[in-house]
């Protein structure tokens, strides 16, 4: 998982992990585990704000508690106060947030070109090879929608005129 990923699967921006790990003195590892962890983390702060060392004692004790329900968490002496939090509906925005952050991606990481953009490349030259013209659908692309449509209608009336004589 990238920063990036890490973070929209968090549901924070990159700058609030990193400054949430320097305040609590932690180095995230950008694992599916770190990222339900600190999206519970950071629900509490923001959402409730609940103070950033107290919601992580609490997500902690939330995600050790073992169970398919809602969990109470940081009850108070005589259990009269406690926070409640359901945690199958949690992690199910969660997960719905981590397969977003992994289809969007977050922005390109420097360095060796991945497997993915070296095929691209290899589909232009194959086209290329094989005869498309790639300079001329380049050229198309920087044309306005409408524009392209007239040029579109164009070529349709050229061929139409084409088929009369073909046929005469």
């Amino acid at each position: 998982m990238t920063r990036s990923q890490f973070s929209l699967s968090v549901g924070a921006t990159d700058k609030w992990v990193e400054n949430t790990g320097r305040l609590l003195g932690r180095r995230f590892k950008l694992s599916l585990e770190e990222s339900v962890w600190l999206g519970l983390v950071r629900t509490l702060n923001q959402d409730l704000e609940i103070p950033l060392t107290k919601a992580a004692t609490l997500a902690d004790e939330a995600l050790g508690i073992h169970g398919d329900g809602p969990v109470v968490v940081g009850r108070s002496d005589q259990n009269a106060v406690g926070i409640s939090i359901d945690m199958p509906r949690y992690r199910s925005s969660h997960a719905a947030s981590t397969s977003a952050a992994l289809a969007l991606g977050g922005p390109r990481r420097r360095g060796r070109q991945s497997v993915r953009s070296k095929g691209k490349s290899d589909a232009i030259d194959k086209a290329r090879r094989y005869g498309v013209d790639i300079d001329l659908l380049r050229e198309g692309l920087k044309l306005s929608r409408t524009e392209r449509l007239e040029q579109l209608d164009a070529n349709a009336q050229f061929i139409r005129s084409i088929r009369k004589v073909k046929g005469a």
